[in-house]
């Protein structure tokens, strides 16, 4: 079974943004089908960003404080290596977190699996606390 990456993205309506800041990283357009999300693919890795269906407080940092993903972070990026290779689609992940922060626009929460949070970044924040 493979793992999922994903980042959670922030505020509503933030869509385009990080559409545009995943084209710039990857250097490829999104591709739009009938029935799909969104999507970018860079053989063998695809980025795909949507909304989601998970709830607040389905994973907490790991301080223990829940994560607002429904009402905070309603934009959902899902990275997927179809070779399975977890370092090469962790890599493209870390990649895409670490432009948002750049960006600076953006709130946005890192987990691997929906198991563990790697990263969190909230615009204005210290580095220290995210």
């Amino acid at each position: 079974m493979s793992r999922q990456t994903y980042i959670f993205t922030g505020p509503p309506g933030s869509a385009d943004v990080v559409m545009g800041i995943i084209q710039a990283t990857m250097g490829r357009a999104f591709t739009y089908e009938a029935g799909s999300q969104p999507y970018v693919r860079a053989d063998p890795v695809a980025v795909y960003v949507g909304g989601h269906d998970f709830d607040d407080g389905d994973i907490d940092t790991p301080d223990g404080t829940p994560v607002a993903l429904k009402t905070g972070y309603p934009v959902q990026v899902e990275v997927n290596d179809i070779e399975r290779d977890r370092e090469r689609q962790e890599d493209v992940a870390a990649r895409i977190f670490d432009a948002i922060r750049a960006d600076g626009r953006l709130r946005a929460v890192y987990i691997d699996d929906m198991q563990h949070v790697l990263d969190v970044y909230s615009p204005g924040a210290s580095p220290a606390s995210g």
